[in-house]
């Protein structure tokens, strides 16, 4: 921001338009902050959600009592994931050619994400048959099969949304490259 703040200074003519161009780099500055976090909100809305419904109702789910567990962990490791993304992202923004720690924490970080992403794939197949077993449990309190109403329904649509999310993915990409040979098919005519 420094430097465009001094670009901005050897290309003005008067103050007056060093000041319009410095209020307009502060404002682009606030707006890509302001942007910045409410997509990382938004993106740790979800896990966060996750951890207190199923801190919550623990013990409230005797058909299928791992669900509240997945719920938990499922929320912690992708608040790990997402923190250590954003660390990642931090230290290549500030990255130095020549500072090999850099390079190394981005090693770490990379590997310990990879490693999770790992475990998050089993631990999603785990999710899966513990919420889908439980398909639909009783939700009144005095039965066997009882499972709290919010945390069976969280947990069965934020599963189930993600796959509608990866099917979404795969037409969406599909759509893409059949646009992208059309159009190669096109200008070879």
């Amino acid at each position: 921001m420094k430097s465009r703040i001094m670009k901005a200074r050897e290309e003005s003519s008067g103050n007056k338009e060093f000041a319009l161009k410095v209020l307009t780099i502060f404002c682009s500055s606030v707006a890509c902050v302001i942007t910045c976090a409410i997509v990382i909100g938004l993106m740790m809305a979800l896990p966060i959600t996750m951890i207190v419904i199923g801190t919550q109702k623990k013990e409230d789910c005797p058909a299928e009592p791992y669900i509240p567990i997945y719920m938990i962990v499922s929320g912690v490791c992708s608040l790990v994931t997402c923190c250590l993304s954003l660390c990642s992202v931090g230290k290549r923004k500030s990255k130095d050619d020549n500072d090999e720690s850099v390079s190394l924490l981005g090693c770490c970080i990379g590997c310990l994400t990879g490693l999770i992403s790992l475990f998050m794939s089993g631990w999603f197949i785990a999710g899966n048959v513990w919420i889908y077993r439980a398909y639909e449990p009783s939700y009144d309190v005095t039965a066997d099969d009882y499972c709290d109403k919010t945390l069976y329904l969280f947990a069965f649509w934020v599963t189930t949304g993600s796959y509608i999310l990866a099917a979404l993915g795969v037409l969406i990409g599909c759509a893409c490259c059949c646009i992208v040979f059309c159009c190669v098919a096109a200008s070879k005519k």
